[in-house]
């Protein structure tokens, strides 16, 4: 039979309240998330020439061609090659060079 964990606290809008499991063990953390209504009186920044606030949304991660992956490396070759690129300055990051070789070895 399940046993519902047993809450230590409530939570109140975006602060933590602590949760543990039937067996008094592994300790989670559950955030409230604010309501709608919290949410609408929040003030969104907006700057005079209608533009949001904040940084621009460039890079890899807001390119929808690019994707995250995870991957194992050993961690001295991961090191080489960061430190190898920090060293050369080309602009080129660790994803770069590995985008570069798979499609080397695709052509091939």
């Amino acid at each position: 039979m399940k046993q519902r964990a047993k809450k230590l606290r409530e939570a109140d809008e975006g602060e933590p309240a602590v949760l543990f499991g039937p067996d008094r063990q592994n300790p989670c953390i559950m955030v409230a998330m604010p309501t709608e209504d919290a949410m609408a009186k929040t003030p969104v920044s907006v700057l005079e020439n209608g533009r949001l606030r904040g940084r621009p949304a460039t890079g890899k991660r807001s390119n929808p061609d690019w994707k995250l992956y995870s991957h194992f490396l050993r961690k001295s070759t991961q090191r080489a090659a960061v430190a190898k690129l920090q060293a050369v300055d080309d602009g080129r990051d660790l994803s770069d060079v590995l985008q570069e070789l798979l499609e080397g070895w695709l052509n091939a």
